[in-house]
């Protein structure tokens, strides 16, 4: 059962060497004896929204600090790019790609990948299995005509009125509604663009980026030459597409295209599935959505200026049974960790990025939510096309989103959210022409009551789904990059920021990947967290020991935090 300490013995005070150890962490971490859980306990809802904005808003008149492994260590151990098997060598069934095979040429960046099919001949499929496309045969109307010839005569109507530059916003709403044959609240999108735009900005999309995604959306079968497959549960399959693809499926969703996605028409299959359509982000509801809407916008107006000519891939992946870690058996040492209060997760390049996750993928992106993965979404619009694709996901499953790019800057954070302007993404291409930007979305519990993250039941499932994100996509060392996290799970989901911290080390440390914890503003946590690991790492603990300590701490529910109680219970044995 590994070295951890006996569950049924009184602390001991082990060796020499580990009563030196022990005392040097707790001077290092301050005395607390004589605190409870309550004086060090984690910051409220509020509090951390205040942290939030704090930092979001680049305020930075306090102390930024850093702590653990430099951040320039765990970076320089990873400096290439991670290797990748061509395109034209994968022949799994479950790596689909609707692009033909490339490799990038950096001195021929604008190269641009080709639909796999032939852009004459679109593959029509209407099945369970793939996205039901608005342009399909199958796709009818009551007098069992195809209903894609009626869209696109009301998209030629709308880009005519934008071309003759006598478009208005009532202009846009009727197709809109005429196109989906229903009527739509779309306070937000006419407030945006009647009220908030300027004159210039008004002209530029509706007379302008307005036009170019009517062309986009009546030329979709050349782009998009047959439907993308469903990332379903249970189901390691992945998906690779152009950038251009992405903007046409997002034309899509921006005029509410998408049969039988949406509540009204929503079709049992999809009942695990989000909206992709963008209605409910258009309907009234706080400034934020408004601001959302500002970034998106502002995508639509840069792809249509200058399609990218990128490649991104969404990538469900299950944890087998036969893979999941018996946590108190493990021997695995601590990896390596850097503690910072001065970074945001989405600008820490060569990493792991993590996306904390609703199950529904996307989570409120397209409704009133504004926090860590609604925001990531907004300024990083491909994003949004796992909500097209993606079935919830299962406590053994999570999401990989690989080269989306960044278009808009941002400050603040929920509330306080706002569109800063442009963005250029310089980050570097793989040799299929992604962006080095490795995101992946893993879900935490909500704790309606928090308590109930205390049980070994709940730790369990975190660790499996923390272990399922962290692990590496290859099998080469050069897949082992680090991994950039924060406070998983913790402030609306009523996560302990302590416990979440712990269980994000154990399974970076099974995953064999460094950590590098963005801690939010929190420098509190930062503290805290770095002298426990100075501490973990003195009494050489392994994972399966940590384990050993989450049982203790939550079979005897005592007053402290469970860093203090990490600290004031050195075991023996290591």
């Amino acid at each position: 059962m590994g070295c951890g300490p006996s569950l049924d013995a009184t602390p001991t005070k082990g060796t020499d060497r580990h009563r030196r150890n022990h005392r040097r962490a707790m001077a290092a971490h301050g005395d607390h004896r004589r605190r409870t859980r309550s004086d060090t306990r984690d910051a409220t809802e509020e509090e951390s929204l205040e942290m939030a904005e704090e930092y979001m808003n680049d305020d930075r008149s306090a102390e930024i600090i850093h702590k653990g492994v430099p951040f320039e260590a765990i970076i320089k151990k990873f400096p290439q790019l991670p290797t990748l098997k061509p395109m034209n060598a994968i022949k799994e069934e479950n790596t689909i790609f609707t692009i033909k095979p490339l490799k990038y040429d950096r001195y021929k960046p604008d190269a641009e990948p080709m639909p796999i099919d032939d852009v004459e001949s679109y593959k029509d499929l209407w099945d369970e299995y793939h996205v039901r496309m608005p342009c399909s045969n199958n796709y009818i109307s009551n007098d069992r005509k195809p209903i894609w010839s009626k869209i696109c005569e009301h998209l030629l109507f709308l880009k005519a009125k934008c071309d003759s530059r006598k478009v208005n916003f009532k202009h846009l709403k009727t197709a809109i509604e005429d196109c989906n044959e229903r009527s739509f609240d779309l306070e937000c999108l006419q407030q945006l663009i009647d009220s908030i735009y300027s004159n210039e900005e008004y002209q530029n999309f509706m007379y302008v980026t307005l036009s170019k995604m009517c062309d986009l959306l009546l030329n979709i079968k050349s782009v998009c030459t047959q439907p993308l497959p469903l990332l379903r549960i249970e189901e390691n399959r992945s998906v690779t597409m152009s950038q251009q693809q992405a903007a046409a499926l997002l034309a899509c969703a921006f005029f509410c295209l998408f049969p039988t996605r949406s509540d009204r028409t929503l079709r049992k299959e999809y009942e695990d599935y989000q909206n992709p359509n963008f209605e409910t982000l258009y309907q009234r509801g706080p400034p934020s959505k408004i601001e959302k809407l500002k970034c998106i916008l502002h995508y639509f107006n840069r792809v249509t200026d200058h399609m990218p000519t990128g490649v991104i891939t969404f990538q469900r992946v299950v944890l087998p049974k036969s893979d999941y870690p018996q946590w108190p058996e493990l021997k695995t040492d601590l990896c390596d960790l850097h503690l910072t209060t001065g970074q945001k997760i989405e600008d820490i390049p060569s990493v792991l990025q993590i996306d904390f996750a609703n199950k529904y993928i996307g989570g409120g992106v397209l409704g009133s939510g504004c926090v860590q993965e609604e925001i990531r979404f907004s300024i990083c619009p491909e994003m949004l096309v796992s909500l097209l694709i993606c079935e919830k996901m299962e406590r053994n499953e999570c999401i990989f989103l690989i080269g989306c790019e960044r278009y808009s800057s941002y400050k603040g954070y929920a509330h306080s959210f706002k569109f800063a302007g442009n963005y250029t993404d310089k980050t570097p291409r793989d040799s299929w022409g992604r962006l080095w930007c490795h995101v992946v979305a893993m879900d935490a519990i909500y704790f309606q009551n928090p308590s109930t993250q205390y049980h070994m039941k709940s730790i369990e499932r975190e660790l499996l789904k923390a272990y399922t994100s962290f692990r590496p996509l290859g099998q080469d060392a050069g897949s082992r990059f680090g991994i950039a996290t924060g406070n998983w799970g913790c402030g609306a989901f009523n996560g302990d920021r302590q416990l979440k911290a712990i269980i994000q080390l154990m399974a970076a440390s099974e995953a064999r990947r460094p950590l590098v914890y963005a801690a939010f503003g929190d420098r509190k946590l930062v503290t805290s967290f770095s002298a426990l690991y100075e501490h973990l790492k003195m009494e050489r603990v392994t994972v399966g020991d940590l384990y050993y300590y989450l049982m203790r701490y939550c079979r005897d529910q005592p007053e402290q935090s469970l860093f203090d109680y990490i600290l004031m219970s050195p075991a023996s044995g290591f």
